[in-house]
């Protein structure tokens, strides 16, 4: 199911694992994630495997009068032992939906120090309805989104420590800035980017590998392929996804479209994409799926509260026909994704508020939180909004296995895979695995012509079972590989009833 990305895009130079064509991949001791073919020459018996989220407990309810029943574009930064929580704020419909919102639209801020318990401050900075007993940030007339980042530029100013990027409505994108998450004001009173559609959760960061800021917006175009501008007078417009760096967050360079190889032209939402912690040369991105049903009379009845639906039909048919769910996909360069057709968050069991225009909407960062049994290992949480349209809108949990998004699985029946030649450098391996009580995996050592280095055969490997983000591979009791580092290897894995995950070299 996963294709090689243009050729594998060993081809990468410093966004990626490669040099040129034909060498040995410079692996050095970054962590790999088994997401595709970047460390497979070759494959027999294993299968790519999608591993989505698994929903926990809700965690906040969006009860507050500002709050209303849009709550979302939540957006997580940790910060020491705090964990912080962006998210906007407004009324979509009254309770029964017979009446719009009037569309103002609040920032609004939570923290959290476990990712389970979640408190909103009483921060007293910005008035709602003649009190500043609330826990917003940031509003102005027309606000359509909000979403910040701690900058890990080393030449950040002091007081730009936080950045966000906000639209207003008008078709421009300005740049925020502010020295400790809470108090924010405006980079200019110019925009920073004035060439794209902005009403979605425009997500900016600094890359430290590629040194540059990157700015993920939205876009829209035709079924031809054209970029469209504008969608209010009858256009026929594909959401879509697009890109634009910046060495300074104020020039940015011409926004392009996502390129998503021959995956179906499907509208896309948000878009999630950040580097993945453990593994920075990686682009990871989590987007929700636009997609509209147009029912017949008889699959709207079946669906969860039709007389809701209908009524906020009223205000526009797409309110009601529209569904959404969320993917995952990534990227080794920024600009040529690979993304799973299948949901990584559907809509899920039938309850009283899903199967909504809403359903899906992935929090932006993913935060390492302690397990439930304080001796297993820690885990991935992110956040998805429930409710959507309706008052007491909440926030659940989702968590997922670190580095676990995909993995190659092995059957009953073992399967194998050898890497391109590779220089590493460190003096031990490692591997993310999971196998089942009678599954096992195997790693051999070989040189570039494919002979396994004395001790370091199939044979000699001591067999690899459990379930564990981190053990160190040994043969016949040594784990020692630093003999061989710096210089062309290939690794052949063999499996059965096991899932690989990720691979990494240490010292």
């Amino acid at each position: 199911m996963i294709p090689r990305i243009l050729g594998l895009l060993l081809v990468l130079g410093p966004l990626g694992l490669g040099g040129r064509a034909g060498e040995p991949i410079a692996l050095g001791d970054r962590r790999v994630l088994f997401v595709d073919d970047t460390l497979v020459e070759r494959r027999s018996g294993l299968e790519w495997r999608l591993h989505p989220p698994q929903p926990r407990e809700t965690v906040m309810v969006f009860d507050a009068p500002w709050e209303g029943s849009g709550s979302d574009f939540e957006r997580l930064i940790r910060d020491g032992d705090t964990i912080r929580l962006y998210y906007m704020a407004t009324e979509l419909t009254s309770t029964d939906g017979t009446r719009m919102g009037d569309g103002t639209v609040y920032a609004c801020y939570a923290e959290s120090r476990d990712g389970i318990h979640w408190v909103k401050p009483d921060l007293g900075l910005r008035e709602f309805q003649g009190s500043r007993h609330n826990n917003i940030i940031w509003t102005e007339p027309h606000l359509d989104n909000f979403t910040p980042f701690r900058d890990a530029n080393p030449a950040c100013l002091p007081d730009e420590r936080y950045k966000a990027t906000s639209s207003n409505g008008a078709g421009s994108l300005f740049g925020l800035k502010s020295p400790d998450g809470l108090h924010w004001s405006r980079l200019s009173d110019r925009p920073i980017m004035t060439h794209g559609r902005f009403d979605t959760q425009n997500n900016a960061f600094w890359d430290p590998i590629r040194r540059r800021y990157w700015c993920y917006i939205r876009g829209f175009h035709d079924p031809a392929g054209r970029t469209v501008e504008d969608t209010r007078h009858g256009t026929i417009g594909i959401r879509d996804i697009r890109v634009s760096t910046s060495p300074d967050f104020r020039h940015w360079s011409e926004p392009q479209r996502l390129d998503f190889g021959d995956a179906p032209d499907e509208a896309l939402y948000t878009n999630q994409v950040e580097p993945y912690y453990r593994a920075p040369d990686l682009l990871v991105g989590f987007p929700t799926r636009y997609v509209d049903r147009d029912f017949s009379p008889a699959a709207l009845a079946a669906l969860p509260d039709p007389l809701h639906r209908k009524r906020r039909m009223g205000f526009s048919r797409r309110y009601g026909t529209v569904v959404t769910d969320g993917l995952f996909m990534f990227s080794h360069d920024g600009y040529h994704f690979h993304r799973w057709d299948e949901p990584f968050i559907p809509p899920g069991p039938e309850r009283s508020n899903n199967w909504v225009y809403g359903d899906g909407y992935q929090s932006l960062g993913l935060i390492e939180t302690p397990a439930e049994d304080p001796t297993a290992a820690p885990q991935l949480s992110c956040y998805v909004d429930e409710g959507h349209w309706k008052d007491r809108e909440s926030l659940r949990r989702y968590t997922l296995r670190i580095d676990g998004f995909v993995s190659l699985h092995a059957g009953r029946a073992r399967g194998e895979l050898l890497t391109p030649p590779l220089i590493f450098s460190g003096r031990a391996l490692r591997l993310n695995f999971a196998t089942s009580a009678a599954g096992s995996v195997r790693v051999e050592l070989e040189d570039a012509a494919g002979r396994p280095y004395p001790g370091r055969a199939l044979a000699d490997c001591d067999e690899l079972f459990g379930d564990t983000l981190d053990r160190t591979v040994s043969w016949r009791g040594a784990a020692a590989v630093g003999t061989w580092a710096g210089r062309p290897v290939r690794l052949r894995l063999s499996l059965g009833e096991a899932d690989l995950f990720a691979l990494r070299f240490v010292p």
